[in-house]
Order: structure tokens, then C-alpha cells, then sequence
């Protein structure tokens, strides 16, 4: 992480190296003593060597945060796209990993569903695999390949299990949730789908632009299949205002001239 931002880079080496060259000069200025002497000293550099590592990459998913994934937040993708492509440039390493999951995401919010399937295929690390799965059962129930989606349902299930991070373990079963109705109202059934992301959306916090609008076109979506218009009309207007350049914005347009 801190390797995308050159200045945090430079900083983190520069402290690593100051610490060791104090460890050096304090062996050296210490001259013979007894063998313990030099573990205790190498002990605190460890650590500070660690806790350097630690603040910069802190700043880093900060800045990554504050610079670069508000972009996704507030619809703006096409923008999000090209900051993370210009940012990860030439970055190799675990980072790649990260790259692709962000990336996917932004493809997936553009409805470009075969580069999403590209950068899934790039996620290396164990780390980030609840977030390709995510993406997966997305391509997939998009590409109308249903079976498959199901498999990778219950392989997030198994994994969302594992997680001890409350947050994104609850973010995972949102998805798997949200999956299994994607998948029903494929296969007409509509039963419980407007109260489920009624609700789901209603209990965002923090309520992004980019959730407002998905789970608003949605809802409309079940509410013109089960012959609602008129209701539906509303979610779809507000997909279409607030949509940016997502492929939410599209298709509550061509909804818009359906009813």
C-alpha cells in the first residue's frame, strides 16, 4: 500500500534506514559487551520499524480513501477508473491484488462485465478473497449463468464464517443476501425483494450516493415487474438524478421511457 504514493514511500525508507544506522552507531559506540546486550537494543528497532510500517500505511489508505474511493461513492467512475489506473501504474507485488478488487468494482458500476471478469482473475492474495468472490457472483448472475453464482454463494458463506472483522463479515452477507434475490427475481420471483433492499438501504450508514442509487433502481425494478409503475417511477427518477456515469443511470433511463 504505502509503494502508490511516492512521498509516503520515501518517507517510510528513510526512517527504517535512520533506525538501523542508531542501532549500528549504538553497537558500535557500546563496543564488547555481553551477548544480550545487542538484543535488547535490536528489540525497540524492530518495533519502531514495525510501527513506521504501520503509520504510512495508514496514510496511505487514507489518502487512497479520501483522494480516489469518494470517486466511487459519489458516482463518479469513470474518474474512479482513471485515478486507480494512473495511481497502481507499473505497481507490482500483493498491491496488484489490491488493485484488481478495486478496479472490478468500478467496472461492475460501469456494467463492463467481461473486464470485471479479467480483474478477478488477477486477485492473487487470500486476503481480498471475499471481495473476488463478490465480484464473481455479480459477472455471473449478470451473464445469466446462475448455477455458477450459486457455487460461489456458498463459497462466500464459508468464508464470510471466517472473518473476525464485524464489518465486513456483515458486508458479506449483505451480498450474499442481495445475490439470492437478484437470483429469484431472474426467475420471476418477487416475493420479499422491495421490503428486503427497502430495508438494507434504509439501514446504510453511511449511506453512500452510489448505494442510494443501486438499491433505488432495485426497487423500482421489482415494483415495474410486479406492475407497479407509477411507484417504480420514483426509485428510477432517483437513480437517474443521482446515477453520475454508473450503469445505474442507463438503465433507469430506459425504464423512464418504458412507463
Amino acid at each position: 500500500m504505502i509503494q502508490i504514493y511516492k512521498k509516503y514511500h520515501i518517507a517510510y525508507w528513510c526512517i527504517g534506514i535512520l533506525l538501523l544506522i542508531s542501532f549500528i552507531a549504538a553497537l558500535v559506540t557500546i563496543g564488547e559487551s555481553a551477548w544480550y546486550v545487542p538484543v535488547l537494543l535490536l528489540i525497540p528497532v524492530v518495533l519502531l520499524i514495525f510501527v513506521d510500517a504501520f503509520i504510512f500505511t495508514r496514510l496511505a489508505s487514507q489518502k487512497l480513501t479520501k483522494e480516489v474511493i469518494v470517486l466511487y461513492g459519489d458516482c463518479r467512475i469513470r474518474e474512479y477508473i482513471d485515478n486507480l489506473q494512473k495511481l497502481f501504474a507499473g505497481r507490482k507485488g500483493t498491491v496488484v491484488s489490491l488493485y484488481n478488487v478495486l478496479l472490478e468494482r468500478g467496472y461492475a458500476a460501469a456494467g463492463e462485465y467481461d473486464k470485471v471478469y479479467e480483474c478477478s482473475q488477477k486477485i492473487k492474495s487470500r486476503v481480498y478473497r471475499a471481495q473476488q468472490l463478490e465480484s464473481l457472483i455479480d459477472y455471473y448472475i449478470n451473464m445469466d449463468r446462475i448455477e455458477d453464482a450459486k457455487k460461489e454463494i456458498e463459497e462466500l458463506r464459508k468464508q464470510s464464517a471466517k472473518i473476525k472483522n464485524v464489518k465486513i463479515r456483515q458486508s458479506c452477507e449483505i451480498s450474499i443476501r442481495n445475490a439470492e434475490y437478484s437470483i429469484r427475481i431472474k426467475q420471476g420471483e418477487y416475493e420479499g425483494a422491495v421490503e428486503h433492499f427497502t430495508n438494507t438501504l434504509n439501514k446504510l450508514n453511511p449511506l453512500l450516493t452510489f448505494s442510494k442509487v443501486s438499491y433505488s433502481y432495485s426497487i423500482g425494478k421489482v415494483l415495474l415487474l410486479q406492475g407497479e409503475p407509477e411507484k417504480a417511477r420514483a426509485y428510477f427518477q432517483t437513480a437517474y438524478d443521482l446515477g453520475g456515469d454508473t450503469k445505474y443511470k442507463r438503465y433507469a433511463e430506459e425504464r423512464l421511457k418504458e412507463i
